[in-house]
C-alpha cells in the first residue's frame, strides 16, 4: 500500500484546516486509510497552522521527526518551522510568501534568507500570489498548492476527480488547475 507523510504549514486564515480536509474527503473517496493531526495556537490572530496528513497503513496522527515525504509551507517561514520534519528525501514546496507576524517583536526572515537555509533540501519553489491575484479571491491560495503538488504526483493514489469533488466553489476548481499547470510547466523547464 502506498504511504505518505504530509505536512502543510501556513498561519491562520490561509485555509490550513480546510485543505487537510479536503486531502481527508479526496482519501476517503478512494476508500484510503488517513489520518489528520492539527495544530494551531493563535490561528484566528494569524498565529502558525500546521497539520500532518498521514496516508496509508499508519497508526499514529502525528509524523516523526525526520519522516516527512513532503513539506508545504503556504508561508515560507512556516516552512522553515516545520524543516525538523524533513530528511534527505522530502520534498518541499515552498510558496515565495513572507506575512508578519502578529505578535510584536517577531520580525519573520525574508524569503531570500529563507531559501538560503533550505538550500540543503529539494525545494520547489511557487508565487501562489499569481494564482489568488487572477482569480480575485486570496483564500485559493489553499487549492492552488494542492494543485501544485498534485501537479508535482506528491498523490499518485488519489485521482483529479476525487480532490475535484471536495472543492467548493469555482475559484478553488480554477485555481487547482492553475496550480496544476505551473507544477506541470515546472516539471517540462
Amino acid at each position: 500500500m502506498v504511504k505518505l507523510n504530509l505536512i502543510v504549514g501556513g498561519i491562520g486564515g490561509q485555509g490550513i484546516i480546510t485543505l487537510g480536509k479536503m486531502i481527508t474527503s479526496a482519501c476517503e473517496k478512494e476508500g484510503l486509510k488517513v489520518l489528520v493531526s492539527e495544530m494551531h495556537g493563535l490561528a484566528q490572530r494569524g498565529g502558525a497552522v500546521n497539520i500532518h496528513v498521514r496516508i496509508g497503513d499508519v497508526y499514529a496522527p502525528t509524523i516523526p521527526l525526520g519522516g516527512a515525504d513532503c513539506i508545504m509551507g503556504l508561508e515560507t517561514n512556516e516552512a522553515l518551522r516545520n524543516l525538523s520534519y524533513a530528511n534527505n528525501k522530502t520534498l518541499i514546496i515552498l510558496n515565495e510568501l513572507s506575512i508578519r507576524p502578529v505578535l510584536p517583536g517577531i520580525i519573520p526572515k525574508k524569503v531570500e534568507e529563507v531559501e538560503k537555509l533550505l538550500s540543503g533540501y529539494r525545494v520547489v519553489k511557487v508565487n501562489l500570489k499569481e494564482i489568488s491575484e487572477k482569480i480575485g479571491d486570496k483564500r485559493v491560495i489553499n487549492s492552488a498548492i494542492l494543485g501544485f503538488a498534485y501537479g508535482l504526483n506528491v498523490f499518485p493514489m488519489i485521482s483529479e476527480s476525487s480532490f475535484i469533488e471536495t472543492m467548493r466553489g469555482e475559484n478553488n476548481v480554477k485555481s487547482f488547475y492553475m496550480g496544476m499547470r505551473i507544477a506541470h510547466d515546472f516539471i517540462r523547464n
